[in-house]
């Protein structure tokens, strides 16, 4: 286990990478007893460090949800991260990846808390602590060349959260609680770049269940995870990517079509 000076050593070394648009060597290849827990503390001194100057957390995206992508990625289970003030942003027209170390885009289902959840709830009990609902776009990013780590190096790396684009938020009214948890766990997604389609999915392959499992799964795991998640009113919520993670450049424009969920596709280019 780390001790406290070498926690806040490889957060400044990790912010320092974030700031300067750099990429470092695996956390994993110099400390190699690092576990789970020294991951999850680096990740909060990065916190600190980012609050320091006016960077707030907003909420947590939730990371690896889709198994289909674990072998890809060397995952073996669902992360969290924080998303932040800075880089939580209602979808424009145009989006600029400046700064951003080989990012990727993931289409996700985002959503606002009015009441914090419990582990032991039961769907209707979870939904009924959702305010809205909104899909967008969650753009990683990876401080290590050519997205090889660990599920420890991604943890400690503020789970690769670069920024989180937001369609406009539904809120869910209590007598369309039943509709929304048949939508959330039966649409499907089609990504698309400049017109195409590149990719497919449904609201299953987010744990098997639909982007609400992901909600309660990181309540249940709280010891498995490494660490104790925490929820507020307010917070926002991103459950994971629906399909593939893809590189984007500038020039391109990515969209999304929804079908048996009452939101609409988004679309951004990217410059």
């Amino acid at each position: 286990m780390l001790d406290e000076s070498e926690v806040k050593n490889e957060a400044i070394k990790i912010i320092a990478a974030l700031d300067d648009s750099k990429q470092i060597n695996l956390i994993s290849k110099n400390l190699k007893t690092l576990t789970i827990k020294d991951a999850y503390d680096i990740a909060q001194e990065i916190e600190y460090l980012r609050a320091n100057r006016k960077e707030y957390t907003v909420g947590l995206k939730i990371g690896f949800t889709n198994r289909n992508i674990w072998k890809e990625y060397n995952a073996s289970a669902p992360i969290v991260g924080a998303i932040y003030s800075t880089t939580v942003k209602m979808i424009n027209k145009d989006f600029s990846i400046d700064g951003l170390s080989e990012p990727k885009i993931e289409p996700e289902i985002i959503f606002k808390l009015k009441k914090t959840p419990k582990a032991d709830m039961s769907n209707e009990e979870l939904i009924d602590c959702v305010s809205h609902v909104s899909h967008g776009f969650e753009i990683v990013h990876s401080i290590f060349k050519n997205w090889q780590f660990t599920a420890v190096d991604t943890i400690a790396a503020f789970g690769l959260h670069g920024a989180l684009l937001h369609g406009p938020f539904v809120e869910i009214l209590k007598i369309d609680k039943s509709i929304w948890l048949e939508e959330l766990s039966g649409f499907n997604i089609t990504l698309s770049c400049n017109g195409k389609a590149v990719d497919k999915g449904h609201a299953s392959n987010i744990l098997d269940v639909g982007p609400l499992e992901a909600l309660r799964h990181i309540l249940l795991d709280n010891k498995n995870l490494g660490r104790q998640v925490i929820l507020n009113p307010g917070d926002l919520v991103t459950t994971g990517t629906l399909t593939g993670a893809f590189s984007i450049k500038g020039d391109e424009v990515w969209s999304t079509e929804l079908h048996g969920i009452r939101l609409r596709g988004v679309e951004v280019k990217f410059n």
